[in-house]
């Protein structure tokens, strides 16, 4: 295919199917004596194609072969193909870049996945690495594991308070009630707030 500068019209591949006044000219074109034999040979060719139509670029030799006829009026291509038909040749789809298509296919299958693993994240539990018996055993254990920091909590209360209620009891000369049980509950509470301490951080 030849170069063209920019801005012009590349009319290759486009065909004509001829209407009237075309057809009118070209068999005034074949008939008529005047013209040279390559211009009329060409006419008779032309109403001799078949339904894929006439070569515009025929047509445009036709009509400058007639505007170089001494004495003939001028022919303007518009005119002629009023009524015809113009049969544009089909786009040529050039093939894609393998790289690139490898690339879409990739980019593709990794979508479709998102897509799956979306629709199937709510049914499908072992994808997540859970199941709903390993779950109850985790709830099991962690409630095991806060009972047993709760009566490890009590159990130390009430020694800190048997421990001091007795260690005044001993260091007095006679018992004193109230004394043992106001030293017993403030250990017990200074205890207490340290072991709620540690349990709030372990939980």
């Amino acid at each position: 295919m030849a170069l063209l500068r920019k801005g012009l019209l590349s009319f290759e591949g486009v065909r004509i199917k001829p209407g009237s006044t075309l057809l009118a000219f070209l068999e005034n074109l074949r008939d008529n004596e005047d013209y040279e034999e390559a211009v009329r040979k060409q006419a008779e060719e032309s109403l001799n194609c078949d339904a894929t139509g006439i070569p515009f670029q025929r047509l445009r030799s036709l009509r400058d072969a007639v505007r170089a006829s001494a004495g003939s009026a001028p022919v303007y291509l518009h005119k002629l193909l009023e009524g015809s038909e113009v049969c544009y040749p089909s786009p040529v789809t050039p093939p894609r870049n393998p790289e690139l298509e490898a690339r879409v296919q990739k980019l593709r299958a990794q979508q479709q996945n998102r897509e799956y693993d979306r629709m199937t994240s709510d049914v499908d539990v072992c994808r997540s690495g859970s199941t709903p018996l390993s779950s109850l055993g985790a709830e099991v254990r962690q409630v095991k594991q806060q009972t047993w920091a709760l009566v490890n909590l009590l159990v130390t209360v009430a020694g800190t308070f048997a421990f001091f209620y007795k260690a005044v009891e001993y260091s007095l000369p006679a018992p004193h009630v109230a004394l043992q049980v106001l030293v017993g509950l403030f250990a017990s509470i200074v205890v207490a707030v340290a072991e709620l301490y540690f349990l709030i951080k372990v939980i």
